[in-house]
């Protein structure tokens, strides 16, 4: 049975634009997935890279044919399949987008039931049955199946390690990343076609290797962080003890007295989940959803959604945020399981300075579109995959209409680019349900609390990253160093007395944080593989990250910046000041595909 996706709140018009078309039948089969047995293309990290493919795909088979009057940028591939006198764009983007979703989403695996594969085919084919005049016999439809063949030749090469877990167990100790206490195990079943037959437990490890991918643009291998406060070689005992209060004020359940958090912080924590539920998908698509309405709302030729104009806008946009956001989905994965830090729904629990609380119990991630307990994503908490796909996704935005409509704000300060938006989690149709979910029947039609629908008004992209990391924290499934230094976004306690917080504190004991006007990730701090100081979290990550493809123009990243180049040369050595990602404590043999 396929499940029957609810509409989104946007306007249908927005389809009628080709560029978005097919962005929109990515983002359908990445909550569709999310919502069938067994996950093509699952998570996160894995989605983001899904994305970042297709987009370029779009890009290059839109610009050859139609390449930039001013000459400003080229296509992403250094060589394309032959496309001499090829005039129809819009048929070579089609080309591409089908090819690049079918190739990623619909390829057999062993892991994947054959049902989930029809359920993805049948929804690509509704897709193309809709797209007009569209005939793939056509040459610039065969140009743009190449290049996206290309593409994923370049970037999912045969030894990929993917998403998978593979040999990695977790470690037992303070501070170290393992199995969420109140969903150990998943029973999963043995043969993905017989989802009634026998079942196995499994303890899930999301993506330990993922970080060992080829990257999709950036230009070197330098975008790591700084070690967490504890866990690691650097010690700051002083943010570790203050960010465990924090943790249990902010992202303690509502009925725990201890609870600080207010009615705005609790939109804020469920608007930005999509941590993979049902109907709903993972964050690269709620970034996605957007940046589809960023597009429309300031789109160049505002008479003729199809015109030219906007469909080059909207396949450069999409391009370099996608590619942007991969890369941080890369690095991101790369540096968790670096540090392997625990969530708070475990750290609080085992902290050692006993300030902790072993019945502690977290907001957590929500079961939206199920009848489930919450749960924390399953794979450690240093740094935020939100707040570094955040971060980079909204910095190119930034970037990108920065340079576009000659925008006054420095790189690393505010911006005046705000929309209002409704997050398909808080939307009034989709609902906490308090019945098993039936595939066959609208989410409408299911019974359950509906979740209000909430329209939030942003002022500015730097306060949407800003509140994507943040909400985090008031789940509870991170810490606050998991997304920024606290001195960069908390007010600072201005006569702290000895053993107090050095931050302040509302008059009803919560968190104070800064206005978002005055937020800047400066903070810097030392790393235990390497001299120098660099960035705590995930927000900065991700800044790097966009910045360096944005100056770079979205060219491929170089092979010798490539996994398996850059280090290969280095383990002979210290590691020390020579850029060598090195494991902690690691038995596992691989720091998430990274030899050192």
């Amino acid at each position: 049975m396929i499940p029957i996706l609810p509409p989104t709140g946007e306007p249908a018009e927005y389809n009628d634009n080709y560029i978005l078309y097919w962005n929109n039948l990515a983002l359908d089969l990445n909550r569709l997935s999310h919502s069938l047995p067994t996950n093509p293309q699952g998570g996160p990290a894995a989605s983001s890279r899904v994305l970042g493919i297709l987009h370029l795909a779009i890009h290059d088979a839109y610009f050859a044919i139609n390449p930039p009057a001013d000459q400003s940028f080229t296509c992403y591939l250094a060589e394309l399949p032959p496309h001499g006198g090829l005039m129809d764009a819009r048929t070579a983007v089609a080309g591409a987008a089908i090819t690049a979703l079918e190739m990623l989403y619909t390829t057999p695996s062993a892991g994947i039931a054959t049902a989930t594969t029809f359920a993805m085919r049948q929804t690509i084919g509704q897709a193309i049955d809709g797209f007009s005049n569209l005939d793939a016999r056509l040459p610039e439809y065969q140009f743009g199946a190449a290049v996206a063949r290309a593409l994923i030749a370049l970037l999912i090469p045969p030894n990929d390690p993917g998403v998978g877990q593979g040999a990695y167990r977790t470690k037992e100790g303070p501070y170290k990343f393992r199995v969420e206490p109140n969903h150990p195990v998943r029973l999963v079943p043995v043969d993905p076609n017989n989802p009634n037959g026998p079942k196995q437990a499994i303890a899930e490890s999301y993506g330990p290797f993922y970080g060992g991918v080829r990257r999709f643009a950036v230009q070197t291998d330098d975008h790591v962080i700084a070690d967490p406060p504890a866990g690691a070689a650097r010690e700051d005992p002083v943010e570790d003890i203050d960010s465990l209060l924090d943790t249990i004020r902010s992202g303690v359940v509502p009925e725990d007295n201890r609870s600080r958090r207010s009615p705005s912080q609790n939109v804020t924590a469920h608007f930005w989940a999509y941590d993979g539920t049902n109907l709903i998908g993972t964050p690269p698509r709620l970034y996605n959803q957007i940046l589809r309405k960023l597009a429309f709302e300031r789109r160049p030729d505002t008479s003729d959604l199809a015109a030219e104009a906007n469909n080059a806008d909207f396949a450069r946009l999409l391009a370099l945020c996608n590619a942007a956001m991969g890369d941080a989905g890369i690095f991101s994965w790369r540096e968790k399981y670096t540090f392997e830090i625990w969530r708070p729904l475990t750290g609080v629990r085992e902290h050692p300075s006993g300030l902790g609380d072993p019945f502690f119990q977290t907001v957590g991630s929500p079961e939206t579109n199920n009848n489930g307990i919450s749960f924390k994503p399953p794979f450690p908490a240093y740094p935020s995959g939100h707040a570094t796909f955040g971060g980079a996704t909204f910095q190119m935005a930034r970037l990108y209409y920065k340079r576009r409509d000659g925008l006054d704000f420095a790189d690393d300060a505010p911006d005046d680019i705000g929309l209002e938006f409704v997050s398909d989690e808080l939307n009034g149709v989709n609902r906490d349900l308090r019945e098993d979910y039936d595939p066959a029947r609208p989410i409408t039609q299911q019974v359950g609390t509906v979740r209000t629908r909430v329209p939030v008004c942003f002022s500015s992209l730097w306060e949407i990253m800003h509140e994507n990391a943040l909400s985090r924290v008031f789940l509870g499934v991170h810490w606050r160093f998991d997304a920024f230094a606290a001195r960069d976004v908390l007010v600072a306690n201005p006569n702290p007395e000895p053993g107090a917080s050095p931050y302040a504190l509302n008059p009803d004991g919560s968190t104070r944080y800064k206005p978002v006007a005055e937020v800047r990730y400066e903070t810097r701090a030392s790393r235990f593989d390497r001299d120098g100081l660099f960035p705590i979290g995930g927000v900065p990550l991700g800044i790097g990250i966009a910045n360096e493809i944005f100056s770079a123009n979205l060219q491929p990243t170089p092979e010798n910046a490539q996994p398996g180049q850059t280090t290969q040369g280095l383990a002979a050595g210290s590691g020390k000041g020579q850029g060598a990602q090195r494991k902690l404590n690691g038995t596992n043999g691989t720091n998430g595909g990274v030899a050192a």
